[in-house]
């Protein structure tokens, strides 16, 4: 009998990563719940999906969509998925459709003159070309350039990325630097310069449990479960109370079959995740 997709379906049906479906159930944006294993994702939770894919297509960083699809959520009430929505995106935002009006997601405010209305005429697409990185003030300090690439990285990841790497230029070995930038090369699906930022930030200091979390999701959404049990081990053995990774094990275990073990890491993912909130 037909239960629903598996994570790994899922991430390949809607073209994101398993981490970035994986955190849409810990978050409450899908109808899967993080204390059901193995997860299996209904038609309108790929809906849902789908329309997270759309708007990081149009503009809104994922981070920000997540965040504000779950404001929506929770103004919507359990009673209505987000798929039944008409949501959009305007200048990095979310928004939603009415029969009259457009307003944002996160605030409620209106957005006015906004158009979905399709353009008509002959258009001529322009070529395409990556976007050139940022021109900045050249005297900015390390610290100044943190500030400005953390104040950015939801609206403007490109500007958050170029100003990493400033930091990087003046400090090279500042893990939270190396660790954020691998963080948003990871969302942009650059996967080799993740890895690379986040071994970077383990030569500097071995013990560093985030690098090697980060490590352990590249790992399991590649398919290499045993490399990913390693590295979520290893960063627990430093901080036992890292919740997402007692969560990734215990979606990994009862893959595996090792009902036990997958319990009690979902045991600590519920302990943990209730300290935080």
């Amino acid at each position: 009998m037909w239960t629903g997709y598996s994570t790994k379906d899922t991430a390949e049906v809607v073209g994101l990563s398993q981490w970035a479906v994986r955190s849409c159930v810990r978050e409450g944006l899908l109808d899967a719940s993080p204390d059901a294993l193995p997860l299996r994702f209904s038609f309108q939770d790929l809906k849902v999906l789908q329309l997270l894919k759309s708007l990081t297509r149009n503009g809104v960083s994922i981070r920000r969509a997540r965040r504000q699809l779950g404001q929506l959520r929770d103004r919507c009430g359990n009673g209505r998925s987000l798929a039944s929505l008409s949501i959009d995106a305007h200048n990095g935002h979310v928004v939603i459709r009415g029969e009259e009006q457009v307003w944002r997601a996160d605030s409620g405010q209106l957005v006015f003159g906004f158009q979905f209305t399709e353009p008509t005429g002959d258009l001529t697409p322009l070529p395409h070309r990556e976007p050139l990185g940022p021109e900045f003030i050249q005297s900015l300090t390390a610290d100044e350039w943190f500030e400005e690439a953390v104040a950015c990285e939801e609206g403007e990841p490109l500007r958050a990325i170029a100003a990493y790497k400033e930091v990087l230029r003046q400090r090279p070995e500042c893990t939270e630097t190396l660790i954020n930038l691998g963080r948003l090369c990871a969302e942009r699906d650059d996967v080799d310069q993740a890895v690379a930022c986040f071994q970077a930030a383990l030569d500097v200091d071995p013990c560093e449990a985030t690098a090697l979390y980060n490590l352990g999701v590249i790992a399991q959404d590649g398919g290499n479960d045993e490399k990913a049990i390693g590295y979520y081990e290893t960063a627990l053995s430093f901080e036992t109370g890292l919740a997402e990774a007692h969560y990734n094990l215990a979606t990994i275990f009862d893959k595996l079959g090792d009902a036990r073990s997958a319990i009690r890491h979902i045991n600590e993912f519920r302990k943990f995740s209730k300290r935080r909130t």
